[in-house]
């Protein structure tokens, strides 16, 4: 009895440390799509409101890291690195800080890759309905978005950087996760339809020009997903 206790303790504190994982990403991806749309239109304020409104929160994942020293080590350089970014307002303009962006951004993209080997694959909800399933799509739907982001906009990213993914492939597993939720939910619903319009749009990366239909598109998303989380 002591053992199966054991094993099932076990089984949940590695679906805790991927789901905390899997927030911890999202935060990053959405950060540095933030960050890439803050150049890409030329230091448009509401971009940096959501860059720093996120990297405000930083310390909520204090916790998760305290046994993940890197990791740690390479967010809080991250955020560091961030915030004297935006120290003088010349973020948009400066070579050195975007380099320097990319560079801490790569760090830290690589000590995450590490620890999602060793712990996401273990302990993942595939059942459709549950939460860390939807938060899985909307994870996957972010690493998408900042590889377009990347790539559509090389002057922001310095070239091809960790976070750049193949694009199509993953849109066509993002489509499939999608065609397994409950779609008469009416958030997951909107959530289905706009996909099916925007990926048509994140296939075409290098035409370079429909980044802000990209992103609007990925805000009306996220408030669906979130209203969908909130109400299960």
């Amino acid at each position: 009895m002591k053992i199966v206790s054991t094993v099932l303790l076990f089984l949940v504190s590695s679906f805790s440390v991927a789901e905390d994982l899997i927030d911890f990403e999202i935060s990053i991806k959405q950060m540095s799509s933030h960050y890439r749309a803050f150049i890409f239109f030329d230091g448009e304020e509401k971009y940096k409101k959501s860059l720093l409104s996120i990297a405000s929160q930083a310390s909520k994942y204090d916790e998760i890291l305290e046994d993940k020293p890197q990791l740690s080590v390479r967010w809080k350089a991250f955020i560091n690195q961030l915030n004297r970014s935006f120290e003088d307002g010349s973020a948009v303009h400066d070579v050195n800080l975007q380099a320097n962006w990319t560079l801490k951004s790569d760090e830290l993209n690589n000590a995450l890759n590490e620890e999602i080997k060793n712990n996401l694959s273990k302990a993942l909800d595939e059942n459709p309905e549950s939460q860390s399933y939807v938060r899985l799509v909307l994870l996957k739907m972010e690493r998408i978005l900042t590889s377009y982001m990347i790539l559509t906009n090389p002057v922001g990213s310095y070239g091809i950087s960790a976070e750049t993914i193949d694009i199509d492939l993953q849109v066509v597993e993002v489509t499939a996760m999608l065609e397994r939720l409950n779609l008469e939910n009416e958030s997951l619903k909107r959530v289905a339809r706009k996909w099916n319009f925007i990926k048509r749009v994140l296939i075409k990366y290098n035409t370079k020009v429909a980044p802000f239909v990209v992103l609007h598109s990925y805000d009306k998303m996220r408030k669906d997903i979130d209203q969908y989380l909130a109400n299960i």
